[in-house]
């Protein structure tokens, strides 16, 4: 059923240093502020965006959200790039500005593949290259040297 959705627009990250936050996603994605959000006259939240608009990031003061979740090693979002070459060369920007990041992770049959990059906080910005030709479903399951297996049965029990 087509509800009318075109993408994800924004991703809201809680984080535990603003100003330390909404810098580390300027540099390392190049990104620009675009909204502040306060409270009681205090900067809360922030909302940065591509030059283009394309997608926001929203970073909202970890104090200030109910339950304060920690999300360190959590791949919260995936960003897309039109190939593995782009992503080859994000991991060169990235080692050129010193930030840590993974290696790049072939996901196996139809998977594409990923590059992740952990924010100050330690949650990971995933980033995907396009999937190729898969099955309508694909089940992946790591086993304990990271390793990938794959199954095409859903084990998810669904009503």
């Amino acid at each position: 059923m087509d509800l009318g959705f075109e993408c994800i627009l924004q991703v809201k990250i809680p984080v535990t240093d603003l100003r330390r936050s909404v810098n580390w996603y300027r540099r390392v994605f190049g990104l620009r502020l675009a909204w502040e959000f306060g409270e009681h006259g205090v900067v809360t939240g922030a909302v940065l965006t591509d030059d283009a608009e394309r997608f926001l990031v929203g970073l909202r003061r970890l104090d200030t959200v109910a339950g304060e979740p920690s999300l360190s090693g959590f791949d919260v979002v995936s960003l897309g790039v039109p190939s593995v070459d782009v992503l080859r060369a994000l991991a060169e920007r990235f080692d050129e500005l010193d930030v840590d990041h993974g290696p790049l992770l072939d996901r196996g049959p139809g998977g594409g593949v990923q590059l992740d990059v952990p924010d100050p906080d330690g949650t990971v910005i995933r980033i995907l290259s396009p999937f190729g030709e898969h099955e309508p479903f694909t089940g992946v399951e790591f086993g304990p040297d990271g390793a990938p297996s794959f199954y095409t049965t859903p084990r998810l029990e669904l009503d």
